[in-house]
């Protein structure tokens, strides 16, 4: 679940159970030392408003409404919600009950792929909205490779983490698509990042993730990077092992890595 403080408006982070994407809330520690009364007016309402948010950008989703999602974007930023948590507290959830309502025959596979549609428009605002308040990033911040596991073709979640990474002033992921192994080797001799972090969805692209983990154990000492895989199979307990690799289901362990 992702843990959000419903006072400050701030992702807080992932808990047990890791694959279910709905949002637990509380106080932050800040929040709870300065508000001890959870039920005053005041938190009260903070609380209501990512519900109102998240409730508001799924039925624009519903109707591809893109200028209402920007009219939210906007108002969530002015009532202190960083733009990268928008993306983790609100975008991500309703990504994650669209496939929930797609597996259960609720929605086609049209509206699915008209909700992802109108997702990577809200990421894009998002960006936008980062780039404006961008700040010079931090000398020395480790360098990534993002890539998604072969045979896993949807996006959003490898775009929406490199946002988050970019926003804790890790230097900007260069995200890495289905290259052959050759020449990801290359990419990554060339790059030289600290880490790759591969991103899986289903417990499928094990094999396909092990050859990669192989790859980067025969690279050179100085070029071999550390492998975190991370993703729905990792998250659901699906796949447990994945060797040469540690495994991330919390994604605040990633700013520490």
């Amino acid at each position: 679940m992702l843990k959000w403080c419903s006072y400050c408006q701030k992702f807080q982070g992932e808990t047990f159970p890791f694959e279910d994407l709905s949002v637990t809330y509380g106080l932050c520690r800040r929040c709870e030392s300065e508000h001890p009364d959870i039920f005053a007016s005041d938190v009260v309402q903070h609380s209501e408003l990512l519900r109102r948010v998240y409730n508001s950008l799924y039925e624009a989703g519903r109707r591809n409404d893109i200028r209402l999602a920007q009219q939210l974007v906007e108002e969530a930023i002015a009532a202190n919600f960083k733009p990268v948590d928008i993306l983790l507290g609100v975008l991500a959830p309703l990504l994650y009950k669209i496939g929930e309502q797609w597996h259960s025959g609720t929605i086609t596979v049209a509206d699915e792929h008209e909700f992802t549609a109108f997702s990577e428009r809200v990421i894009e605002l998002i960006e936008g909205s980062m780039q404006r308040g961008r700040t010079r990033r931090r000398k020395g911040a480790p360098r990534y490779f993002l890539m998604n596991a072969p045979g896993n073709t949807h996006t959003l979640a490898v775009r929406i983490l490199a946002l988050w990474l970019e926003s804790h002033s890790i230097c900007s992921p260069t995200v890495v698509d289905h290259l052959d192994l050759h020449e990801l080797a290359q990419q990554i001799i060339a790059v030289a990042p600290k880490a790759l972090l591969i991103s899986m969805a289903l417990p499928q692209q094990l094999t396909g993730v092990t050859a990669i983990s192989a790859l980067v154990r025969e690279l050179p000492g100085g070029a071999r990077p550390k492998v975190i895989v991370g993703g729905y199979a990792i998250k659901s307990g699906l796949v447990r092992f994945v060797p040469g690799a540690e495994l991330a289901t919390d994604i605040n362990l990633l700013s520490t890595s």
